[in-house]
């Protein structure tokens, strides 16, 4: 009875612990703030199903149950790296086109010789 209450109440710390907002690292309405915020949720929602899976397996008594269940969320966490990785480089080069063109450079970053709206020199 002691082992299931304690494993109930290490569980909801786990949880809640993953359920904490993190401070935003881009300018807000950008890109990359979007998809970074998106990628926090499915973070959350992660951790909250991988959590409830391990909270399920801690009461195998053989521990059997918990092997699996390491190696899929293993697979299942690279997996999700690789595309997170994948989506924000795709939404900072959005931003980054973005400040191109705002500032009047061409879309490789080097000036084009056309102020741009937000370039100190008024366009034409």
């Amino acid at each position: 009875m002691t082992r299931t209450v304690l494993s109930i109440l290490l569980l909801s710390v786990a949880v809640s612990g993953c359920q904490q907002t993190a401070k935003p690292i881009h300018e807000s309405g950008t890109a990359a703030a979007a998809t970074h915020n998106e990628l926090m949720a499915e973070a959350r929602a992660f951790g909250t199903v991988q959590g409830a899976a391990g909270a399920a397996a801690a009461f195998d008594s053989t521990g059997v149950a918990s092997l699996p269940l390491m190696v899929g969320g293993r697979a299942a966490h690279r997996a999700w790296m690789t595309s997170a990785r994948a989506r924000m480089q795709a939404a900072e080069e959005v931003d980054r086109q973005a400040f191109y063109k705002k500032y009047g450079m061409n879309p490789n970053g080097t000036p084009s010789g056309r102020p741009g709206q937000g370039s100190a020199v008024p366009a034409e």
